[in-house]
């Protein structure tokens, strides 16, 4: 009980702080230091066969960012999130840029794989992740890890900006199997506003095994390797429209004995978004956005059994750090025991200062 009133009376002291947020604060230390803060307050219905509706309102999360910069080349983040039930530090990375083409970022931050875990929740057009996201963090092979990546940005349309990186391959801050896991991205820039991107990463999975000869055992290889593609125009004077599409193949170590030796199915998932945004440039209402959002999971692509997701989103700026969201999230699962169709529906108010 102590503890959940610690975290709430530190949810409210960011909100609160966000009457001061985005702020240059002065530091001998940094040439740049900014503070911001951000919060999503929702009430969700959730569907399914309940005598008794399933409400909740409350916050979803809120957080307080310190951006800075240490010289012309250097800068990082600090970024602590609060749940309801959690306090955690989100993002904590430094960036060294020692020339215009090469980056060297080190810290906690998300991996370079998986382009919906990799766009801000702010920019999905959707209300949250999809499966997708959910799915493979599960699997480690994507979301936020401890780690350093190389950058190197050519600075030219005909050459992808390349990432990779080595990472804990735990969600530990101590990773307990002593194996690292690598992953790297591709994004090409191609002419009409269109990006294709390209990832791979793979890890490994070890333990205590005192009948071996130095002790330890470990798996093969775990892999994963996905394509993407985003295109975005403008529909006259007043209209944008966003696409983003994304398919993503692996190994499904989860459901097998992998450091046994066993061979793990090959899952498949896939993910789609479209979305159009009318710009009224009036101040109290700057703009609205409608998309549709649809993401499949199937763990193993031998067998017909799989969860689909779709997503119908309306999002409404005021104009101001307030953002109002509404959305309709129907859940599909096929052959999936204990599981059913379901409908949620969600209303979030969301400040980002």
């Amino acid at each position: 009980m102590e503890h959940a009133g610690i975290r709430f009376l530190l949810t409210v002291f960011l909100i609160i702080a966000a009457a001061w947020s985005d702020v240059d604060v002065e530091n001998e230390k940094a040439d740049n230091f900014i503070l911001s803060t951000y919060a999503r307050i929702r009430f969700s219905e959730f569907g399914g066969a309940l005598i008794i509706p399933d409400r909740s309102f409350g916050i979803e999360s809120a957080g307080l960012t310190a951006d800075f910069d240490i010289t012309d080349n250097t800068e990082g983040q600090l970024q602590l999130e609060i749940r309801p039930d959690d306090i955690f530090l989100k993002d904590c990375y430094i960036l060294w840029e020692p020339f215009n083409f090469l980056g060297v970022q080190a810290g906690k931050f998300k991996k370079p794989f998986c382009l919906n875990t990799l766009t801000s929740t702010w920019d999905l057009q959707a209300i949250d992740h999809s499966i997708t996201h959910r799915e493979l963090s599960d699997l480690l092979y994507s979301n936020r890890d401890i780690g350093s990546v190389f950058i190197l940005d050519p600075g030219s349309e005909f050459l992808p900006i390349c990432t990779f990186g080595v990472f804990n391959g735990s969600p530990d801050a101590q990773n307990q199997d002593n194996e690292i896991q690598y992953a790297g991205r591709a994004e090409f820039e191609l002419p009409w506003n269109i990006i294709v991107g390209a990832d791979l990463t793979s890890l490994k999975f070890g333990e205590e095994n005192l009948e071996a000869m130095d002790g330890y055992i470990c798996s093969a290889k775990q892999m994963a390797m996905g394509g993407d593609l985003q295109f975005e125009t403008e529909l006259g004077r007043d209209f944008s429209l966003l696409m983003r599409g994304e398919f993503i193949r692996g190994d499904n170590w989860a459901v097998a004995d992998v450091i046994g030796g066993d061979d793990p199915p090959e899952f498949q998932t896939r993910w789609f978004t479209g979305g159009i945004t009318w710009k009224t440039d009036k101040p109290s209402l700057e703009s609205i956005s409608l998309s549709l959002s649809m993401a499949s999971w199937k763990p193993d692509r031998s067998v017909d059994s799989r969860k689909d997701e779709l997503v119908f989103t309306v999002s409404i700026d005021t104009g101001t750090p307030v953002t109002v969201r509404a959305a309709m999230v129907n859940h599909r699962p096929h052959n999936i025991i204990f599981e059913e169709d379901r409908t949620d529906y969600i209303l979030e108010a969301a400040l980002d200062l």
